[in-house]
């Protein structure tokens, strides 16, 4: 191969920059989830790095794009670990020093039949962190932004230079925190889930979608688990239908692989709002592979 041609193909490969949190999760597959002071056998275990915007940078890299974190990391053993199995999943880490801020442990709990989880994450303390470094990373040749709502500071200092730049970016909300409105400002497209509900409380889609437009987000989507994906643009509203999946085992992480997958198109394609519905149909595919196999690696395998 010729320095021109390999130079033509890293040009060819899409990139894409994920701001977020990053935890490690243990996850345990149960027969049920116990009850108070009882102890129950974990029929199956696994260890990942976790968190919404690091899941999508795990199916981004999957997919083929060259695919950075950007989050923040204490300096200890746990650390390291994260590191090591985002580094066999191909994502660069791009670690913010956070003193104050030991690593998320998340625990979560599967239940084996339904693939329902338990989830337990102090992930709360990444929303509130203000010590982190919020310089912009390196966003030469970048396809695609993705931020979760985390490290607000950093999600917000990189929405903005990417948009500068003309790179599209899209958050994950999968919840109303104190900073979404600031966050969501700085966005092209939201896909926010059921959970979602607006400052009124309210969860209706309408509500939210409007919530959403108000402040300037001109695309907005929205998950539904098994439900159909609703979106709106400036073109009008819709709905995606989402692939029946028998036997699923597992559903931990399924919204973060469909968010990675969106952001994968929009690397490879651009934001187009014409084009939205077949983008959020692709992701929906992508998302459904993740359902019939036991933590957040095996699928990939598959």
């Amino acid at each position: 191969m010729t320095g021109n041609q390999a130079e033509h193909d890293r040009a060819s490969v899409p990139r894409a920059v994920c701001v977020g949190l990053c935890t490690l999760d243990v996850i345990e597959l149960v027969d049920r989830v116990p009850g108070p002071n009882e102890k129950i056998t974990a029929l199956e275990s696994a260890v990942a790095a976790g968190g919404p915007a690091t899941n999508a940078a795990v199916v981004l890299a999957h997919l083929g794009a060259d695919t950075r974190l950007v989050t923040a990391l204490a300096d200890d053993p746990l650390s390291d670990v994260i590191r090591a199995d985002l580094a066999t999943c191909r994502v660069q880490v791009v670690a913010r020093p956070a003193p104050a801020f030991a690593p998320s442990v998340a625990a979560i709990l599967v239940t084996r039949g339904t693939g329902e989880r338990a989830v337990a994450s102090p992930s709360t303390a990444a929303s509130t962190m203000q010590d982190v470094d919020t310089d912009t990373p390196d966003l030469a040749g970048v396809g695609v932004v993705l931020v979760d709502g985390y490290h607000p500071g950093l999600a917000i200092a990189t929405a903005r230079a990417a948009r500068k730049s003309g790179i599209p970016v899209m958050m994950d909300a999968g919840s109303l925190k104190a900073h979404t409105a600031d966050v969501a400002r700085e966005v092209d497209l939201v896909v926010a889930s059921g959970d979602f509900r607006d400052p009124n409380g309210s969860d209706s889609p309408d509500d939210v979608f409007e919530f959403l437009g108000a402040l300037g987000v001109r695309c907005v989507a929205m998950t539904r688990g098994a439900e159909s994906v609703l979106f709106r643009t400036a073109d009008g509203d819709g709905a995606v239908r989402v692939p029946v999946v028998d036997n699923i085992v597992d559903t931990l992480g399924a919204g973060d692989f469909f968010h990675g997958a969106l952001a994968y198109r929009l690397a490879v394609l651009g934001l187009d709002a014409a084009r939205l519905p077949d983008d959020l149909a692709w992701a929906c595919a992508v998302a459904a592979r993740s359902l019939q196999s036991f933590g957040t690696r095996a699928w990939l395998a598959r």
